[in-house]
């Protein structure tokens, strides 16, 4: 017995549900990680210190904090997909 064939259109748009939502649950894990975290840190008290070159105000270090746990975010989020759908996908 064959396989079943796959739509490659149908294929494709499961391909790109499947990616928003897993960059907008990033998104939402982001958003929570960065509220959290500089909820307890506050960049203009560490720049107090010798900070580094790129730390030019607040709001940099705030967008670099939260693409950082964006980033974080993603690869938690597909490394869930992946082990909950990736023998199914590989199978295929």
């Amino acid at each position: 017995m064959s396989p079943p064939r796959v739509n490659p259109a149908r294929a494709r748009r499961i391909a790109i549900r499947v990616g928003g939502v897993i960059a907008w649950s990033a998104f939402l894990s982001a958003a929570l990680a960065t509220m959290v975290c500089f909820a307890f840190v506050d960049p203009a008290a560490l720049a107090q210190g010798a900070p580094p070159a790129w730390w030019g105000t607040r709001m940099h270090v705030y967008a670099i904090g939260f693409f950082f746990f964006w980033v974080v975010g993603l690869m938690s989020a597909g490394q869930a997909w992946y082990l909950a759908h990736g023998r199914r996908v590989a199978r295929r």
